[in-house]
């Protein structure tokens, strides 16, 4: 069961990074202002806040820090992991809160700067 959730991850991310490269060769002639090459780290800090937070209690974003899901749909087949000690599951949430804490971090000061 484990590995095959793993191998789930690693074909999301590889089909992500994938979706990234064929985004940049196809507009290698366009000029990428700054809001464009900052937009796939931030997707990289949502797919690990969803994944921590879901991982640690089984609820994403939307429970979490409902305005930076923004209204959007909940990932589908997220589930809460089967972790036994219940130090890790506080780690994995932190975790989580982290991720929360850089994405309010960079929508704040790079995506909307004000000084």
């Amino acid at each position: 069961m484990a590995t095959h959730y793993i191998s789930n991850v690693t074909i999301s991310i590889v089909v992500l990074l994938a979706s990234l490269i064929a985004n940049v060769v196809a507009t290698k002639e366009a000029k990428l202002s700054d809001v464009d090459l900052l937009e796939f780290p931030l997707n990289l800090e949502y797919l690990e806040a969803e994944f921590f937070l879901f991982g640690s209690f089984g609820h994403g974003l939307d429970a979490v820090a409902p305005e930076l899901a923004d209204g959007g749909p909940s990932p589908i087949g997220a589930t809460v992991a089967k972790l036994k000690d219940h130090k890790i599951k506080q780690i994995i949430f932190e975790f989580g809160l982290q991720e929360v804490g850089h994405l309010r971090f960079s929508l704040k000061y790079f995506l909307n700067p004000t000084i």
